[in-house]
Protein backbone atom coordinates (compact mmCIF):
# COMPACT_ATOMS: atom_id res chain seq x y z
CA UNK A 1 0.00 0.00 0.00
CA UNK A 2 2.89 2.32 0.15
CA UNK A 3 4.34 2.61 -2.82
CA UNK A 4 0.56 3.53 -3.71
CA UNK A 5 0.67 6.01 -1.06
CA UNK A 6 3.45 7.74 -1.82
CA UNK A 7 2.71 7.65 -5.80
CA UNK A 8 -0.70 10.31 -4.73
CA UNK A 9 1.86 12.07 -2.76
CA UNK A 10 4.62 12.93 -5.07
CA UNK A 11 1.81 13.31 -7.66
CA UNK A 12 0.00 15.94 -5.39
CA UNK A 13 3.75 17.81 -5.02
CA UNK A 14 3.48 17.10 -1.47
CA UNK A 15 7.12 16.49 -0.29
CA UNK A 16 7.35 14.20 2.38
CA UNK A 17 10.18 12.05 4.50
CA UNK A 18 8.87 9.00 5.37
CA UNK A 19 9.56 6.76 8.59
CA UNK A 20 8.71 3.49 9.22
CA UNK A 21 8.27 2.11 12.76
CA UNK A 22 10.69 -0.54 13.76
CA UNK A 23 9.02 -1.78 17.52
CA UNK A 24 6.31 -1.05 19.70
CA UNK A 25 6.23 2.76 20.80
CA UNK A 26 9.05 3.55 18.34
CA UNK A 27 6.49 6.57 16.67
CA UNK A 28 6.73 8.20 19.92
CA UNK A 29 10.59 8.76 19.76
CA UNK A 30 9.99 9.16 15.70
CA UNK A 31 7.56 11.82 16.52
CA UNK A 32 9.49 13.55 19.22
CA UNK A 33 12.78 13.85 17.19
CA UNK A 34 10.85 14.81 14.16
CA UNK A 35 9.49 17.71 15.75
CA UNK A 36 13.03 19.03 17.18
CA UNK A 37 14.51 18.70 13.88
CA UNK A 38 11.90 21.16 12.62
CA UNK A 39 8.41 18.91 10.96
CA UNK A 40 5.43 20.47 12.25
CA UNK A 41 3.09 18.57 9.61
CA UNK A 42 2.45 14.52 10.28
CA UNK A 43 0.45 11.91 8.43
CA UNK A 44 0.03 9.10 10.26
CA UNK A 45 -0.47 5.98 8.06
CA UNK A 46 -1.62 3.16 10.17
CA UNK A 47 -4.59 2.50 13.32
CA UNK A 48 -5.27 3.79 16.45
CA UNK A 49 -2.04 2.52 18.04
CA UNK A 50 0.53 4.48 15.99
CA UNK A 51 -1.71 7.41 16.50
CA UNK A 52 -1.63 7.32 20.03
CA UNK A 53 1.96 6.86 19.83
CA UNK A 54 2.42 9.82 17.67
CA UNK A 55 0.01 11.70 19.93
CA UNK A 56 2.63 10.90 22.83
CA UNK A 57 5.45 12.08 21.06
CA UNK A 58 3.83 15.42 20.30
CA UNK A 59 3.00 16.04 23.66
CA UNK A 60 6.05 14.76 25.19
CA UNK A 61 7.98 17.45 23.97
CA UNK A 62 7.87 20.75 24.97
CA UNK A 63 9.88 23.10 22.58
CA UNK A 64 6.91 23.65 20.26
CA UNK A 65 3.61 24.17 21.10
CA UNK A 66 1.14 21.52 20.23
CA UNK A 67 -1.27 23.64 18.68
CA UNK A 68 1.37 24.57 15.96
CA UNK A 69 1.61 20.89 14.93
CA UNK A 70 -1.18 19.48 12.49
CA UNK A 71 -1.83 16.04 11.64
CA UNK A 72 -4.01 13.35 9.19
CA UNK A 73 -4.66 10.49 9.36
CA UNK A 74 -5.01 7.40 6.52
CA UNK A 75 -6.12 4.48 7.80
CA UNK A 76 -4.73 1.26 7.60
CA UNK A 77 -4.73 -0.30 11.09
CA UNK A 78 -7.08 -3.11 12.30
CA UNK A 79 -8.89 -0.70 14.74
CA UNK A 80 -9.95 2.49 13.35
CA UNK A 81 -12.01 4.40 15.91
CA UNK A 82 -10.21 7.71 15.58
CA UNK A 83 -11.29 8.23 12.32
CA UNK A 84 -14.56 7.85 12.57
CA UNK A 85 -15.38 10.48 15.22
CA UNK A 86 -13.48 12.96 12.71
CA UNK A 87 -15.61 11.58 9.60
CA UNK A 88 -12.36 10.65 8.02
CA UNK A 89 -12.93 7.88 5.32
CA UNK A 90 -12.01 4.35 6.02
CA UNK A 91 -10.38 4.07 2.25
CA UNK A 92 -7.12 4.89 2.04
CA UNK A 93 -7.26 7.21 -1.37
CA UNK A 94 -10.41 9.29 -0.14
CA UNK A 95 -8.38 9.57 3.55
CA UNK A 96 -5.25 11.27 1.02
CA UNK A 97 -7.51 13.44 -1.06
CA UNK A 98 -9.35 14.36 2.84
CA UNK A 99 -5.86 15.59 3.85
CA UNK A 100 -5.31 17.20 0.36
CA UNK A 101 -8.41 19.29 1.37
CA UNK A 102 -6.72 20.67 4.14
CA UNK A 103 -9.59 20.90 6.62
CA UNK A 104 -8.08 21.46 10.23
CA UNK A 105 -9.77 21.60 13.42
CA UNK A 106 -8.13 21.91 16.97
CA UNK A 107 -9.10 18.78 18.89
CA UNK A 108 -9.00 17.96 22.60
CA UNK A 109 -6.48 15.31 23.81
CA UNK A 110 -6.74 13.56 27.43
CA UNK A 111 -3.82 12.67 29.78
CA UNK A 112 -4.30 10.35 32.32
CA UNK A 113 -2.23 9.21 35.28
CA UNK A 114 -1.75 5.83 36.90
CA UNK A 115 0.63 3.17 38.95
CA UNK A 116 3.31 1.11 37.29
CA UNK A 117 4.34 -1.25 39.86
CA UNK A 118 4.39 1.72 42.50
CA UNK A 119 5.21 4.31 40.22
CA UNK A 120 3.36 7.18 39.13
CA UNK A 121 3.19 7.41 35.58
CA UNK A 122 0.96 9.19 32.18
CA UNK A 123 -0.19 9.05 29.09
CA UNK A 124 -1.89 11.16 26.60
CA UNK A 125 -5.06 9.35 24.62
CA UNK A 126 -6.70 10.65 21.67
CA UNK A 127 -9.57 8.62 21.15
CA UNK A 128 -11.21 6.92 24.43
CA UNK A 129 -9.68 5.20 27.61
CA UNK A 130 -11.43 1.98 29.45
CA UNK A 131 -11.58 0.66 32.46
CA UNK A 132 -13.38 -2.94 33.55
CA UNK A 133 -14.57 -5.10 30.75
CA UNK A 134 -13.15 -2.64 28.42
CA UNK A 135 -9.57 -3.33 29.38
CA UNK A 136 -9.74 -6.64 30.62
CA UNK A 137 -10.96 -7.69 26.85
CA UNK A 138 -7.98 -5.37 25.47
CA UNK A 139 -5.55 -7.92 27.76
CA UNK A 140 -7.10 -11.52 26.46
CA UNK A 141 -6.47 -9.93 23.31
CA UNK A 142 -2.81 -9.26 23.53
CA UNK A 143 -2.49 -12.68 24.83
CA UNK A 144 -4.10 -13.74 21.45
CA UNK A 145 -1.48 -11.81 19.73
CA UNK A 146 1.58 -13.13 21.45
CA UNK A 147 0.49 -16.67 20.81
CA UNK A 148 1.04 -15.95 17.19
CA UNK A 149 -2.82 -14.61 15.97
CA UNK A 150 -2.97 -12.39 13.68
CA UNK A 151 -4.61 -9.26 14.51
CA UNK A 152 -7.98 -8.09 13.90
CA UNK A 153 -11.48 -7.75 14.33
CA UNK A 154 -12.42 -11.45 14.65
CA UNK A 155 -9.96 -12.18 17.24
CA UNK A 156 -11.08 -8.94 18.99
CA UNK A 157 -14.91 -10.49 19.28
CA UNK A 158 -13.34 -13.65 20.72
CA UNK A 159 -11.67 -11.54 23.34
CA UNK A 160 -14.79 -10.10 24.18
CA UNK A 161 -17.18 -13.00 23.76
CA UNK A 162 -14.04 -14.67 26.45
CA UNK A 163 -14.47 -11.74 28.70
CA UNK A 164 -18.14 -11.85 28.66
CA UNK A 165 -18.05 -14.91 30.50
CA UNK A 166 -15.65 -14.80 33.27
CA UNK A 167 -15.16 -11.14 33.91
CA UNK A 168 -16.22 -9.95 37.24
CA UNK A 169 -17.15 -6.53 37.91
CA UNK A 170 -15.03 -4.53 39.91
CA UNK A 171 -16.30 -1.90 43.05
CA UNK A 172 -15.31 1.74 42.36
CA UNK A 173 -15.29 5.21 43.19
CA UNK A 174 -15.97 7.85 40.35
CA UNK A 175 -15.76 11.48 40.74
CA UNK A 176 -16.48 13.59 38.03
CA UNK A 177 -15.23 17.41 37.94
CA UNK A 178 -14.55 16.29 41.83
CA UNK A 179 -17.76 15.74 42.43
CA UNK A 180 -19.03 11.86 43.45
CA UNK A 181 -20.51 10.64 40.30
CA UNK A 182 -21.05 6.71 41.13
CA UNK A 183 -19.71 4.16 43.56
CA UNK A 184 -20.24 0.71 43.80
CA UNK A 185 -19.61 -2.33 41.09
CA UNK A 186 -18.53 -1.23 37.75
CA UNK A 187 -18.95 -3.60 34.61
CA UNK A 188 -16.89 -1.22 32.47
CA UNK A 189 -16.28 2.39 31.94
CA UNK A 190 -15.35 4.35 29.23
CA UNK A 191 -14.04 8.24 29.18
CA UNK A 192 -12.64 10.08 26.09
CA UNK A 193 -13.21 12.36 23.40
CA UNK A 194 -14.51 9.74 20.43
CA UNK A 195 -17.39 7.77 19.92
CA UNK A 196 -16.39 4.44 19.38
CA UNK A 197 -13.98 1.77 21.14
CA UNK A 198 -12.79 -1.82 19.83
CA UNK A 199 -13.13 -1.42 15.67
CA UNK A 200 -16.62 -0.08 15.79
CA UNK A 201 -18.36 -0.26 19.19
CA UNK A 202 -20.33 2.80 19.86
CA UNK A 203 -19.38 3.08 23.56
CA UNK A 204 -19.74 6.64 23.80
CA UNK A 205 -22.59 7.80 20.77
CA UNK A 206 -22.63 11.32 22.29
CA UNK A 207 -19.46 12.49 22.37
CA UNK A 208 -18.18 15.61 21.06
CA UNK A 209 -14.28 15.60 20.37
CA UNK A 210 -13.94 19.42 20.27
CA UNK A 211 -16.06 20.41 23.16
CA UNK A 212 -13.65 20.51 26.28
CA UNK A 213 -15.04 17.73 27.76
CA UNK A 214 -14.47 13.91 28.45
CA UNK A 215 -17.69 11.92 27.74
CA UNK A 216 -18.34 9.15 30.33
CA UNK A 217 -20.12 5.93 29.97
CA UNK A 218 -20.68 3.86 32.87
CA UNK A 219 -22.39 0.25 32.80
CA UNK A 220 -22.90 -1.65 35.95
CA UNK A 221 -23.23 -5.44 36.22
CA UNK A 222 -25.84 -7.11 34.39
CA UNK A 223 -26.14 -10.67 33.83
CA UNK A 224 -24.67 -12.43 31.47
CA UNK A 225 -27.86 -13.56 29.54
CA UNK A 226 -29.19 -9.93 29.02
CA UNK A 227 -25.46 -8.57 28.21
CA UNK A 228 -24.87 -11.02 25.63
CA UNK A 229 -28.51 -10.24 24.19
CA UNK A 230 -27.63 -6.41 23.77
CA UNK A 231 -24.32 -6.23 22.58
CA UNK A 232 -25.50 -5.37 19.41
CA UNK A 233 -27.40 -2.98 20.42
CA UNK A 234 -24.02 -1.30 22.37
CA UNK A 235 -22.08 -1.52 18.90
CA UNK A 236 -25.31 0.65 17.32
CA UNK A 237 -24.62 3.20 20.17
CA UNK A 238 -27.66 2.67 21.99
CA UNK A 239 -25.99 2.16 25.43
CA UNK A 240 -28.28 4.21 27.09
CA UNK A 241 -31.52 2.54 26.78
CA UNK A 242 -30.56 0.36 29.39
CA UNK A 243 -30.97 1.14 33.14
CA UNK A 244 -27.67 -0.09 33.57
CA UNK A 245 -25.90 2.35 31.74
CA UNK A 246 -24.97 6.36 32.97
CA UNK A 247 -24.12 8.85 31.11
CA UNK A 248 -21.93 12.02 32.21
CA UNK A 249 -19.40 14.68 31.33
CA UNK A 250 -17.17 17.29 32.83
CA UNK A 251 -13.61 18.01 32.23
CA UNK A 252 -11.38 15.81 35.35
CA UNK A 253 -12.39 12.10 36.06
CA UNK A 254 -10.54 10.42 39.39
CA UNK A 255 -11.53 6.75 39.57
CA UNK A 256 -10.70 5.02 42.84
CA UNK A 257 -11.08 0.80 44.23
CA UNK A 258 -13.14 -0.08 46.88
CA UNK A 259 -11.41 -3.13 46.74
CA UNK A 260 -7.97 -4.82 46.04
CA UNK A 261 -9.48 -6.47 43.19
CA UNK A 262 -8.08 -4.56 40.36
CA UNK A 263 -9.39 -2.36 37.27
CA UNK A 264 -6.90 -2.34 34.69
CA UNK A 265 -6.73 0.42 32.60
CA UNK A 266 -6.44 0.82 28.61
CA UNK A 267 -6.39 3.67 26.68
CA UNK A 268 -6.93 4.05 22.33
CA UNK A 269 -6.38 0.10 22.66
CA UNK A 270 -3.15 -0.01 25.03
CA UNK A 271 -3.06 -1.74 27.87
CA UNK A 272 -1.43 0.96 31.17
CA UNK A 273 -1.40 0.63 35.02
CA UNK A 274 -3.57 0.17 37.36
CA UNK A 275 -5.38 2.88 39.89
CA UNK A 276 -5.72 5.33 40.99
CA UNK A 277 -6.47 6.92 37.99
CA UNK A 278 -6.34 10.60 36.96
CA UNK A 279 -8.27 11.91 33.96
CA UNK A 280 -7.89 15.88 32.56
CA UNK A 281 -8.99 17.32 29.23
CA UNK A 282 -6.63 19.11 27.39
CA UNK A 283 -8.99 21.17 25.76
CA UNK A 284 -8.37 22.30 22.01
CA UNK A 285 -4.72 21.15 22.12
CA UNK A 286 -3.69 19.22 18.68
CA UNK A 287 -4.60 20.68 15.19
CA UNK A 288 -6.18 17.41 13.10
CA UNK A 289 -7.13 17.20 9.50
CA UNK A 290 -10.70 16.10 9.41
CA UNK A 291 -13.40 15.00 7.09
CA UNK A 292 -15.27 17.27 4.62
CA UNK A 293 -18.39 16.07 6.68
CA UNK A 294 -16.88 16.87 10.54
CA UNK A 295 -18.69 19.77 12.10
CA UNK A 296 -16.73 21.24 14.68
CA UNK A 297 -18.10 22.37 17.72
CA UNK A 298 -15.50 25.00 18.45
CA UNK A 299 -15.35 27.79 15.92
CA UNK A 300 -11.51 27.53 15.36
CA UNK A 301 -12.15 25.19 11.70
CA UNK A 302 -9.72 26.31 9.16
CA UNK A 303 -9.65 25.67 5.44
CA UNK A 304 -7.03 26.37 2.46
CA UNK A 305 -6.52 29.52 2.09
CA UNK A 306 -7.31 30.95 5.72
Amino acid sequence: MWPHISKYLLEHNLPFKCIFTKYKYHAVTLATEAILAGFRNFIVIGGDGTFHEVVNGIFYQQDVPTQDITVGIIPIGTGNDVVSAYKIPLDHVEAMETIMKNKSILTDVGWVSFQDYGIERSRYFANAAGIGLDAAVIKHYERIIERGNNRGKAQYLSSLLHQFLVYRPKDLRILVDGEMFYEGPVLTCSIGMGISIGSGMKALPLSIPDDGLFDITLITPMNKAALALRIKSFIDGKVYSYKEAFHGRGKTVEILPNSKNTAFLETDGELMGTPPYLFKIIPSSLRLLVGADFLPYVKNETSPGS
